[in-house]
C-alpha cells in the first residue's frame, strides 16, 4: 500500500499538474469503491468544478474541489492513482476516472476493489472512517521528542512495532517503513515499549524522522509515475534470507499481530525470550 513517502510524492506531483484544472466529466467503473455524503450523483456534482489543492492526512489523499466538495481517497492495500496523459493507456482495474480540461485523466485503480473514494461537503470528514482518529502526524512541528516520550509512556505495554504502526497514536507509518525505522534504530520489533531505555526511545524518535525523510528522497529520486510503488531502496523489508547491509547476517521474517515483519537478528537483538532465538541459528554471510 502507499505509505507516507509515496503519498507525499503523489501529492507534490498532483499539486504541480492537476491543481487549477477543471473536471470535464467523471466515470464510475466500479461503484463499490465510491462513498457519497452528498445529494445527487457523483458525476453531476464534480463536473465543471475546479481542483484547487491536494493534501495528505494520514493514509488519506484529499482533493479539494472548488468551494463545495472534498474528494478523499484511501487507496488501502492495492489501490493506485494514475495520471493518464494523452496517448497513454489506463492502468488495469480502473474503478473511477476524472477527465480534466487538459485532456489528461486521473484514474483510481484497484484489482482488489478495496480502495475507498469519498465525496463529502468541504471539511466534513466525520463520515469517513478513521479520518478523525489519526494520531499526531510525524510531519507536524508538534511531533517533538517530548511528545514522543509522552506517547511512549502512555503506550508502554505495546510491542514497539505495534506502537509505531498504530495510526491512532502516530500518523502515519506503514508496515514497510516501520521495519526500516526499527532497523535504523537497532530495536527488535517485538520489544515492549516499557523495556526501551531513554537512549532507545531517543534513537527511535530520530529514526522515525530520518527514515521517512530518506524514504521521501528515494521515492522522489526514482522519478517514477505516481502509480508505481517504489521499494528498491528498502534495506530489510521483504529481504528475507538476504544479507543484512550492515553485518551480513540473514534477514529474518516473523509475525507481529498478523503482519509480517523483517529484521536483522544481529543488528536488532531481542531483549526477551522468543519462540525462535535467531541468534542461535547462526550468522550467515554472503
Amino acid at each position: 500500500m502507499p505509505e507516507l513517502p509515496d503519498l507525499q510524492y503523489i501529492a507534490e506531483y498532483l499539486n504541480g499538474t492537476i491543481t487549477h484544472r477543471i473536471i470535464i466529466s467523471a466515470e464510475i467503473h466500479k461503484p463499490v469503491v465510491l462513498r457519497l455524503a452528498i445529494e445527487g450523483s457523483f458525476q453531476v456534482a464534480v463536473a465543471g468544478k475546479n481542483i484547487e489543492s491536494v493534501k495528505i492526512h494520514g493514509p488519506f489523499l484529499t482533493l479539494h474541489i472548488a468551494d463545495a466538495f472534498d474528494l478523499v481517497v484511501n487507496l488501502m492495500v492495492a489501490g493506485k492513482i494514475q495520471h493518464q496523459r494523452p496517448g497513454e493507456r489506463p492502468q488495469g482495474y480502473c474503478c473511477l476516472s476524472l477527465s480534466l480540461d487538459d485532456e489528461s485523466i486521473l484514474n483510481v485503480c484497484d484489482p482488489e476493489l478495496m480502495a475507498k473514494v469519498y465525496l463529502v461537503p468541504c471539511g466534513e470528514y466525520g463520515v469517513i472512517p478513521k479520518y478523525q482518529t489519526q494520531g499526531i502526524a510525524i510531519t507536524e512541528s508538534e511531533f517533538t521528542p517530548d511528545r514522543f516520550e509522552q506517547l511512549a509512556q502512555v503506550h508502554s505495554r505495546k510491542q514497539v512495532r505495534v506502537f509505531i504502526n498504530d495510526h491512532t497514536i502516530i500518523s502515519s507509518i506503514g508496515n514497510a517503513y516501520a521495519d526500516e525505522i526499527l532497523f535504523e534504530a537497532g530495536i527488535h520489533p517485538k520489544t515492549f515499549v516499557a523495556r526501551l531505555s531513554t537512549e532507545d526511545r531517543s534513537r527511535l524518535y530520530e529514526a522515525i524522522r530520518s527514515v521517512m525523510e530518506w524514504g521521501k528522497a528515494e521515492v522522489k529520486k526514482a522519478g517514477k509515475p505516481i502509480h508505481e510503488k517504489i521499494r528498491d531502496h528498502m534495506r530489510v523489508r521483504n529481504r528475507r534470507g538476504e544479507s543484512c547491509p550492515r553485518c551480513g547476517t540473514k534477514i529474518r521474517r516473523e509475525g507481529v499481530r498478523g503482519h509480517d515483519v523483517f529484521f536483522c537478528p544481529h543488528c536488532q537483538p531481542t531483549s526477551r525470550k522468543l519462540f525462535v532465538d535467531w541468534s542461535k541459528v547462526g550468522r550467515q554471510k554472503e
